[in-house]
């Protein structure tokens, strides 16, 4: 398979959905959102995107997130597999008529998600409740259409489903300990400013080691589902 991975930003990029692409043979083609490079969905049999800084919201004032919402609003009407993370997650659901609002609180760490009871084949292999990594102020307001698969109690979208291989994740199962590095480096203000839900970056290391290879065993059962739908 051919994939298409967008970045919105340079120290968000896919990690272990790379690791996962290289593992079972499929091409994964990065692009940068700044550069216009012409990305066409007839090119590619699939297409991520990944998070960012910036919100969903700003495309009239932000040009590379009015193209990026271009890409995705393009690649969901092909039909293809997109799989969005993040701010990724939050495009797709204003491409499909979601709302991306205020979250009551930022959920940065290693926090719970849990497995609604609504059928979504894309995430079968997730447990009914299980830890992953999280970093985001914004929140997705569901789509119509869509299947809310996985809440947190911050956080009440955290995994969707739309149509039978659109899948958008507001947590970061992707993240591996280079990328968490990243995020703690380029994003170190918004761990110095706290919160209630916002955990230290002893904190955050010390979870990736308790739960970053079970994250990354789910995350590879569900791409292999996601890319065969």
């Amino acid at each position: 398979m051919k994939i298409a991975c967008l970045q919105n930003f340079a120290a968000e990029g896919p990690a272990r959905i790379a690791g996962w692409a290289e593992n079972r043979g499929h091409s994964l083609t990065g692009f940068i959102a700044r550069e216009d490079l012409g990305i066409d969905a007839g090119d590619y049999d699939a297409f991520v995107i990944m998070g960012g800084p910036m919100s969903a919201n700003d495309a009239d004032e932000n040009p590379d997130v009015a193209r990026a919402l271009s890409l995705v609003r393009a690649f969901m009407d092909s039909g293809k597999p997109v799989l969005g993370v993040c701010l990724g997650a939050q495009m797709m659901a204003i491409a499909i008529g979601g709302k991306v609002v205020p979250g009551t609180q930022a959920e940065i760490g290693w926090f719970p998600v849990f497995k609604t009871r609504e059928t979504g084949h894309l995430l079968d292999e997730f447990p009914p409740e299980m830890t992953v990594f999280h970093w985001h102020g914004e929140q997705i307001q569901l789509p119509p259409g869509a299947k809310l698969l996985a809440s947190s109690r911050i956080c009440p979208v955290q995994v969707f489903q739309w149509g039978s291989n659109c899948l958008g994740l507001q947590c970061h199962l992707e993240v591996s300990e280079e990328s968490l590095t990243d995020f703690l480096r380029v994003f170190a203000d918004e761990v110095e400013e706290g919160g209630a839900a916002v955990q230290s970056s002893m904190e955050m290391m010390e979870g990736y080691s308790t739960h970053g290879d079970e994250g990354e065993r789910i995350l590879y059962r569900i791409l292999d589902r996601w890319i065969e739908g």
